[in-house]
């Protein structure tokens, strides 16, 4: 798990690297916060989530590239059973397609498992 915990956190370094690149070679840069929503699926080991809604702050690079970090209010199965669950974690978002990596509680251990997905991500224009 804690390999899979590595790549996760190396990807976001190396999209968040080439996101400041990109913003560094535009010369007037516009950066925006706000909330929006996302419906995604996630997989983590032995487990997997439907994520509903979602609210999260984000940093926008561009129109179609942004950063963020949220909460992932979720449907989570494991062995068999269906429970609701609150997920935190980052998110990449490509236009309307995001890469979501929620964390989640596990119980009665205390430990997060991780999860990697992807999420159709929507918010209403102003």
């Amino acid at each position: 798990m804690g390999l899979c915990l590595n790549k996760t956190f190396y990807l976001i370094m190396a999209f968040s690297a080439l996101g400041n690149i990109s913003v560094a070679q535009v010369q007037e840069t516009k950066v925006a916060a706000y909330l929006d929503g996302t419906l995604g699926f996630s997989a983590g080991d032995g487990f997997y989530t439907l994520n509903i809604g979602g609210p999260s702050f984000s940093l926008v690079f561009d129109e179609g590239f942004k950063i963020g970090v949220g909460a992932w209010p979720s449907l989570h199965s494991q062995d068999g059973k269906v429970t609701p669950k609150l997920g935190l974690g980052p998110r990449i978002d490509f236009k309307k397609v995001s890469i979501i990596a929620p964390f989640f509680p596990s119980q009665p251990s205390g430990k997060w498992a991780a999860s990697l997905g992807l999420a159709y991500r929507f918010r209403k224009r102003r």
